[in-house]
């Protein structure tokens, strides 16, 4: 790990923000929670579409982590189910993916928008630093959060 990501200057740097985890390896779900909370975040993990469906009736991310590939269930119900959640808030909410598949299986999946891709074994350096630019480049409203306005003195 860079130290220089994991400074105490910047434990609190991702305060207010909500994230969902979704991954089929229970394993990287907890390593992605402890991670991310260390730096202020609030995480949900989920190990199923169909638990990250029923996690979304009560808790609204700002962002969500989810594993691509899941036996016997479809992305697409939690990707519909963010769409209808965006038209009602009007908020855009960012997905990174992460798999252990090449990049290649996102291209044979052209109804998915992504922000960021990562390949399993997953860098925390770069997962936090991609978090982290996906806000300070004010690409995302979080007004409801403070974020944007936090972070962006920052980096």
């Amino acid at each position: 790990m860079n130290l220089s990501v994991a400074s105490p200057a910047k434990v609190g740097i991702l305060k207010d923000l909500q994230i969902l985890v979704v991954d089929n390896d229970v394993d990287s779900g907890v390593l992605y929670s402890i991670f991310l909370t260390n730096f202020g975040a609030t995480v949900k993990t989920s190990s199923s579409i169909k638990e990250a469906l029923e996690i979304l009736h009560w808790f609204v991310p700002h962002i969500i982590i989810c594993e691509i590939r899941f036996l016997g269930e479809s992305v697409y119900k939690l990707f519909n189910k963010l769409s209808v959640m965006e038209g009602d808030n009007r908020n855009y909410i960012p997905v990174i993916v992460t798999s252990t598949a090449s990049t290649g299986i996102i291209s044979e999946i052209p109804a998915i928008e992504l922000e960021r891709y990562l390949l399993k074994p997953v860098d925390l350096d770069k997962l936090i630093l991609m978090i982290t630019k996906l806000f300070w480049t004010g690409e995302h409203n979080l007004s409801d959060c403070g974020l944007k306005q936090k972070c962006s003195h920052q980096i």
